[in-house]
């Protein structure tokens, strides 16, 4: 009788959550060309129990959407999720793209496509059913562009047994067998050369790789997308030649994306796409830069508790050598420098106290790490520096310890008054907080070691974990316990003296460079990217350069000998033109960091593209001024994410015929940005009975009729247009 009614209770429930997505939830959505949908991969979810979400795009014949780094053009999905606090949604599982090529600009998107989500229940779950919402915005394109927008809802029962699979089942079957999956037992080792990323795929094992693939970067602006990509073998190695993107001028830090091969990355085939992440900051030689799941020894499977701590114990050693906490930890060397002649125990209780600043702090993050990641964030090592009110903390933190050390400013009397009520020593008190200080600069840092630790805490008890976190705070300030314990070590450090004050102005400038560093990190989460940024973080580095300079210049004049005077004011001279120097942008940088501030809807004045053209930013009272004035008028309706769009201004625009002929016809050239939701733009759009772009208008005066040009232009096309213009 008991199964019967858990039987008929659990098909009710299926018809109550079939009913309420018929009378309220909407699982579609739909657009022009395209249909969005929200399934799931079972019928019913149960406690504590893990399913899939998905989101499919139906589109129409030879329409497309992105993939999450669009390529040279375009925009990825986004994905907003609503739903109670029984319900946890993951980062999506891209599929693997397919080159989409239009002109000379190559992106990486799909048709038709489901994009899996991974979800789980709560164990605490006491409702019957769970609703989820996602709001969803994404871009179709063929020959033109059109953005959309939608909300769509499912509605699942709670049973106390796992659900039955869905009527999707084999459109989530079809969708996983896309996602790339780790390459494994496979060393990838990365060259950067002038112009070439050269990757090597060493087999481990007795496997057999393809013999060719295609890189798919999951990051912007580090391959030529639209370059060819050149496989080739010797012996086992299959080596990946990759052009790199021209407008980039930094180093290439990280390398990641996937690696797609139709004859597949085992003996049967598949999968066709695996994932790979790896630093390229090694040679192609011999070297092993990146082993994915490859070292019996480090990966986190194979690592025990005992193995774990000893990796991180040495991990936290290694930190010590990382740049990012040079600058705090040569504080505290100086600092050791300045206690050296104190007695035993004090110097002994200020290595212990910033011993127990760096354990403390390392069990602080680890604490918080995991409770977030119980409460379903995804975070890693380092998560605080992804919080732009932190990086700013820090910048304001590294900036006045700067400036204390340039300058006679002392701000430790009122302190030191305070503590001196309390009986805290203020020195003491200083080493404690330069161990706070040194574990969070740290943490943007991964030592040797210090990855398969931490990678061991995925899969360990939170009691573990935070044994793993003692053991790397442990391991970060055991030199400096080893140096505050051992007078003979001791010994070893130079006398205090005269040096000192030259050598604490000359700290300032690594904690200044630290806050270069940490404006640039707070740049990219602000939404700033190349060649703007890269203009900004070359301006802050000129300026740095050139105030090292004059500190050289000061150095000089400080009673030295005149051979030093005049060697440090050489040092000071060249110093301070290479901060010129590296300070100035090229004239391409200007030119495309002020069409891409256009293009992002800032620009409020007129501005010179690459080809010498000058373009006024879109206005009805100009548009209006203009006609009255009687002078022809050409509006390009475009949209940085309309791959059409930058390939019509590519191919017409660098055309000399065409620019003789704008010059000409005293043509005035004007850009009406869509890439933002702009309601000018919109009204001006349908007016000309188009709701998307692109859209290439020309308008020879008051009493003419506006031309509306092809969606895909040539220059032929618009010089023809063009020469019908009087004049």
């Amino acid at each position: 009788m008991t199964t019967i009614q858990s039987r008929l209770t659990r098909f009710l429930l299926l018809l109550l959550a079939t009913l309420s997505v018929g009378c309220g939830d909407q699982n579609s959505t739909s657009g022009p060309h395209v249909t969005v949908s929200l399934i799931a991969d079972q019928d019913s979810v149960s406690p504590g129990s893990t399913f899939s979400l998905g989101i499919a795009f139906t589109l129409d014949p030879d329409w497309h959407i992105y993939w999450k780094n669009p390529g040279d053009s375009g925009l990825p999905p986004r994905f907003t999720w609503t739903h109670s606090q029984d319900v946890s949604v993951e980062a999506p599982l891209w599929p693997y793209p397919k080159r989409i090529t239009t002109g000379p600009l190559v992106n990486y998107g799909y048709g038709s496509v489901t994009i899996p989500f991974p979800a789980k229940v709560a164990s605490s779950v006491k409702s019957s059913s769970i609703t989820i919402h996602a709001n969803l915005q994404w871009l179709v394109c063929k020959d033109e562009c059109l953005p959309g927008e939608g909300t769509v809802t499912i509605s699942l029962p709670v049973t106390k047994t796992s659900g039955a699979p869905s009527q999707y089942a084999r459109a989530f079957e079809n969708a996983f067998g896309n996602v790339p999956t780790p390459l494994d037992r496979v060393s990838i080792a990365i060259e950067e050369q002038q112009d070439q990323i050269v990757l090597a795929l060493i087999p481990l094992d007795k496997r057999a790789l393809p013999n060719s693939a295609t890189f798919f970067p999951e990051d912007a602006r580090i391959i030529s997308n639209s370059a060819p990509q050149i496989s080739s073998r010797d012996g086992d190695t299959l080596r990946l030649s990759l052009r790199r993107d021209p407008s980039r001028r930094e180093s290439i830090t990280r390398l990641r994306g996937v690696l797609f091969a139709d004859q597949g990355w085992s003996a049967q085939g598949l999968p066709k796409a695996v994932h790979i992440d790896t630093n390229p900051h090694e040679a192609i030689s011999g070297s092993t830069s990146n082993i994915s799941g490859s070292d019996a020894d480090s990966s986190p499977e194979s690592l025990g508790l005992i193995t774990a701590l000893i990796f991180a114990w040495i991990g936290g050693v290694l930190l010590n050598l990382m740049p990012c906490v040079f600058p705090v930890l040569s504080i505290k060397i100086l600092s050791f420098v300045q206690h050296a002649g104190e007695s035993p125990r004090a110097t002994r209780i200020h290595g212990s106290l910033f011993s127990l600043g760096v354990v403390l702090s390392f069990v602080a993050l680890a604490a918080i790490m995991l409770a977030l990641r119980a409460g379903g964030e995804q975070l890693g090592w380092g998560f605080q520096l992804q919080s732009p009110t932190f990086v700013v903390s820090m910048i304001f933190v590294f900036l006045t310890l700067g400036l204390l050390f340039l300058t006679e400013v002392s701000v430790g009397n009122n302190i030191q008054n305070f503590l001196g009520r309390l009986n805290l020593p203020t020195s003491y008190i200083g080493s404690f907080g330069s161990g706070v200080l040194a574990t969070a600069v740290a943490t943007p840092c991964t030592a040797p070691f210090m990855g398969s630790a931490l990678a061991a805490t995925l899969s360990l008890p939170a009691f573990d974990s935070i044994l793993i976190f003692i053991s790397l705070g442990l391991g970060m300030s055991a030199p400096y316990a080893a140096l505050s314990w051992s007078p003979a070590l001791m010994r070893f450090l130079p006398r205090p003296g005269a040096w000192m004050a030259t050598c604490k102005e000359l700290m300032a400038f690594p904690l200044f460079a630290s806050v270069v560093w940490l404006s640039r990190v707070f740049a990219r989460q602000m939404g700033m990217e190349p060649p703007g940024l890269t203009i900004l973080i070359d301006l802050l580095w000129g300026i740095l350069a050139a105030s090292f300079g004059f500190w050289l210049l000061s150095l000089g004049r400080r009673g030295r000998s005149q051979l030093q005077a005049r060697a440090l004011s050489a040092a000071a001279l060249l110093t301070w033109c290479y901060g010129v120097y590296i300070a100035i942008p090229t004239s391409s940088e200007v030119d495309e960091s002020r069409a891409r501030a256009c293009y992002a809807g800032d620009a409020v004045l007129p501005f010179t593209d690459s080809y010498g053209l000058l373009w006024e930013p879109y206005s009805e009272d100009r548009i209006a001024r203009l006609m009255a004035q009687g002078r022809p008028i050409y509006i390009d309706f475009t949209a940085e994410w309309c791959i059409t769009c930058q390939v019509n201004e590519r191919v017409v625009f660098s055309s000399e015929e065409v620019r003789q002929l704008i010059a000409q016809k005293n043509v005035t050239l004007v850009k009406a940005d869509w890439t933002s939701k702009n309601p000018t733009i919109t009204a001006a759009l349908r007016r000309y009975g188009r709701n998307g772009v692109p859209l290439n208008v020309i308008i020879g005066g008051p009493a003419t009729e506006p031309v509306m040009l092809p969606n895909i232009l040539t220059p032929g096309i618009v010089a023809e247009a063009l020469k019908k213009l009087p004049g």
